[in-house]
């Protein structure tokens, strides 16, 4: 476009928390900001709040005075939108109402020049029923930050079908100038990150509505296993159950209401009650003062068993293996390495989205049956599922093998799929129709999960980790159980036929 990005004179309407967020990256990146809100209060408590944000950073010696001062200055309050005419490039981030977005921006277009650039940090909504009442749809794009906006570094570009290349390639060079990560998008529902997280939730919530275990363990066990940053629970307490709930309702919407979209009873009437997490002082968890996050279920103590033996036509996974190899237990043979199985009875296998249950009356035998980790070697933590007429005897074998490896172990309600089990394939498989659909590419996807929402690695990386054979079995089991919520999309089954 030929426009220098350090004198781009920028505006941000809007002055809550991601306006002021998006106004301070700006200005900290040398960019003179004209900031407005309809309500001039906002403005300037907004400007207040940069400044003190400012001054922290001097204080702790991350920023000179010289640099401090600057950046104040670099922040205007102005107290009409007409103000905003010599703006190249409008940042809207005004309450995440559709009517309201369109009707602003209209307005906004009406008075800037031809060559200035609209956005809107719309999260969920739909760009193209912004773009239809615009007369220059070809200069409007959607950048959506995430919040705390100076500290998340993702940031989606997204474009529409009329979007110029030339605006999203100029964005995209201006955010990585403020230290962002840009990933580029095409209008979808929900985009990337608000799209193929909500599986996290969702099927967190199911297992939770089965009674399959508690909260507490149910985190520990995403956090333990999947080594996710948190668990979905007290991840949902923190961005607040109102605001969650509100983007699956849109998403859930957007695609028709599809099952696998749907919002959960039990989030909703904690948010009709006004339990809408840390905000409120209570949402799944309680956080009253002297109260604390409650510790997940452990099994107790264990004798391990004389030896185990691994066979099987099927495959372990090879930090399992490794793992087993370092037990003081003895491994009588090595056939195969599909399933472990005990000396008199009784064998353990790798979830596959069938219960335990079912998986012992096709085998003639007790079942116990091991949820996913990203890596069994380092997990401080083991899940487990066992038949209804796996014997005492033979579960404590089990849960007594991996406390020998310094595992604790965790033993929850049988349940086709487990927790990480059917979690990740579900995340995985709505990764995949992001890429089906050519909303992004695989690797602006794993990007987008891995720096948006904290990921220990990204949704297709997972997949081709885990293997796309074993995420499609995992899911048409499941799909065979639960039916429409977990169909396979037709790029997740080719994927695995080629494997």
């Amino acid at each position: 476009m030929g426009i220098k990005t350090g004198n781009y004179p920028l505006a941000v309407v809007g002055a809550g928390t991601m306006g002021r967020g998006i106004a301070q990256v700006a200005a900290s990146a040398g960019h003179p900001v004209m900031l407005y809100d309809v309500a001039e209060k906002n403005t300037l408590d907004a400007i207040q709040f940069i400044e003190q944000r400012i001054e922290d950073s001097f204080q702790k010696g991350k920023i000179t005075e010289n640099i401090k001062l600057q950046v104040i200055k670099n922040i205007k309050p102005v107290h009409e939108l007409d103000e905003l005419i010599k703006s190249k490039l409008i940042v809207e981030a005004v309450i995440e109402d559709l009517e309201i977005k369109k009707d602003l921006l209209c307005r906004l277009e009406s008075f800037v020049g031809t060559d200035s650039i609209l956005s809107t940090n719309t999260s969920s909504l739909d760009l193209k029923k912004i773009g239809r009442k615009l007369k220059r749809p070809a200069r409007f794009v959607g950048i959506h930050f995430f919040n705390p906006v100076p500290l998340i570094e993702l940031v989606e570009i997204i474009h529409t079908d009329e979007t110029e290349p030339n605006i999203t390639k100029f964005v995209s060079k201006l955010l990585k100038e403020w230290g962002k990560i840009p990933v580029h998008v095409l209008n979808s529902p929900g985009f990337i990150v608000n799209r193929a997280a909500r599986p996290f939730y969702g099927e967190a919530l199911r297992i939770f509505s089965d009674e399959t275990t508690d909260v507490a363990t149910c985190d520990a066990i995403f956090r333990d296993c999947g080594r996710f940053r948190m668990g979905p629970f007290e991840l949902m307490d923190l961005i607040g159950l109102d605001v969650n709930f509100e983007v699956t309702t849109q998403v859930w919407e957007s695609f028709d209401r599809h099952p696998r979209f749907n919002p959960s009873r039990i989030q909703k009437d904690l948010v009709d009650s006004g339990k809408l997490g840390r905000k409120s002082g209570q949402g799944f968890y309680y956080y009253s003062v002297g109260r604390e996050i409650p510790n997940p279920e452990n099994m107790p103590y264990c004798n391990p068993p004389d030896s185990i033996i691994i066979e099987g036509s099927e495959k372990l996974p090879n930090s399992l293996v490794e793992m087993l190899k370092k037990s003081t237990v003895g491994i009588k043979s090595i056939s195969g390495s599909g399933k472990i199985k005990f000396p008199g009875g009784g064998i353990m296998v790798i979830s596959n989205g069938k219960s335990s249950e079912e998986r012992s009356l096709e085998n003639g035998d007790s079942v116990i049956s091991m949820d996913l980790c990203l890596d069994y070697e380092y997990s401080p933590r083991v899940v487990i599922a066992k038949d209804p007429n796996c014997s005492e005897k033979v579960l404590n074998k089990a849960v007594g093998l991996f406390q020998s490896l310094g595992k604790q172990v965790t033993l929850i309600k049988d349940i086709p799929g487990m927790v990480l089990t059917r979690s990740i394939a579900m995340l995985v498989n709505e990764a995949s129709m992001l890429l089906e659909e050519e909303v992004a590419d695989s690797s602006n996807i794993n990007l987008a999960m891995k720096k948006g929402v904290n990921y220990p690695i990204g949704s297709l990386e997972w997949g081709e980790l885990w293997g796309y054979k074993s995420v499609v079995e995992t899911l048409e089991n499941l799909f065979h159980e639960y039916g429409e919520r977990y169909r396979v999309s037709s790029w997740l089954k080719q994927r695995g036929k080629i494997e």
